[in-house]
């Protein structure tokens, strides 16, 4: 029998998704592995249960939201295990990329054994799955983390709302891999798509696919509250590549110079950043990850190329 191991996060998102030991153990039971359950009580905690997890089992499972994904793996980066997901965070943008819409449809993925080989990116060193976001984007989710998990996905558009209240351009230049000329700012707004998905159902990225070994960039200048609540609205359909402030340019990497310090997010999770000068990177092909069926990155991807 094969066997997984689950990393639980008991207190992601709101309390109607969340799984208790019995709940994550008896999803993969089902789907015929023996499972070891472990859950996590602090931050950064998953990414050390799943490294030793990965020495015991092929499959390790992380049961939580976009950040714990991140943190489990994180730990299986150099090992040869595949992660699973059974998504129960407010967001699940990782997952709906994935086209695992639960955790059922977690397991169920987990339980066909097909594997993608997915890209990780990098930003200042910190790794990321999905998507990293800065300025505006990275205020939003320092927003978003001050409500209460009860409010779900519901989070991330009040987060948005507080956000633009106090919203203002961050000066800061980027070079990407492959482009002769810089952009230099002011921002509003950045995000590094690596996924389709990002904030809760936001498409700012929606044509990014995760094993192409590029990462879609969308670069946004500056622009009025008005403007910004519209940019938002037209984000939910991935219409908002339109306006005259946003470029989407696609790449393998970048060098950032920040001339102040700014929020960011790393799938969801806000840190300040330094000013300075910082990279972007991608390492292409370095994760093994268990998809859904029908994966909503590699629909965006074949719709990007329909429309070239």
């Amino acid at each position: 029998m094969d066997s997984a191991a689950v990393i639980l996060n008991p207190t992601a998102g709101p309390p109607r998704r969340r799984l208790d030991a019995s709940s994550a153990g008896a999803l993969l039971r089902r789907e015929g592995f023996a499972v070891e359950v472990c859950l996590t009580s602090r931050r950064g905690e998953a990414t050390e249960l799943a490294a030793r997890a990965a020495e015991r089992h092929p499959i390790v499972a992380a049961a939580g939201g976009d950040g714990t994904c991140r943190e489990v793996a994180i730990g299986l980066l150099q090992t040869g295990a595949a992660l699973a997901v059974l998504p129960t965070g407010s967001g699940n943008d990782f997952a709906r990329g994935l086209g695992i819409r639960d955790a059922r449809a977690g397991a169920a993925a987990a339980g066909r054994r097909a594997t993608r080989q997915l890209d990780v990116g990098y930003l200042a060193g910190r790794p990321f799955l999905n998507s990293a976001g800065l300025f505006l984007s990275g205020d939003v989710s320092r927003c978003a983390g001050r409500i209460p998990r009860q409010a779900g996905p519901l989070r991330y558009v009040l987060g948005a709302l507080a956000a633009m209240l106090a919203q203002r351009p961050v000066r800061a230049r980027w070079e990407l891999d492959g482009e002769a000329e810089a952009r230099p700012g002011p921002w509003t707004l950045a995000e590094l798509g690596n996924g389709p998905f990002c904030g809760g159902g936001f498409r700012l990225t929606p044509y990014a696919d995760p094993a192409d070994g590029r990462l879609d960039f969308c670069l946004v200048g500056p622009l009025s509250p008005g403007e910004t609540f519209g940019l938002f609205r037209a984000a939910r359909r991935g219409t908002h590549l339109r306006h005259r402030q946003v470029s989407c340019p696609r790449a393998a990497g970048a060098r950032l110079r920040l001339e102040e310090p700014a929020w960011i997010h790393l799938d969801g999770e806000p840190e300040l950043l330094a000013a300075g000068d910082h990279a972007v990177r991608l390492l292409a092909g370095r994760l093994r990850v268990l998809a859904g069926e029908t994966s909503a990155a590699l629909s965006a991807a074949q719709a990007r190329g329909g429309a070239a």
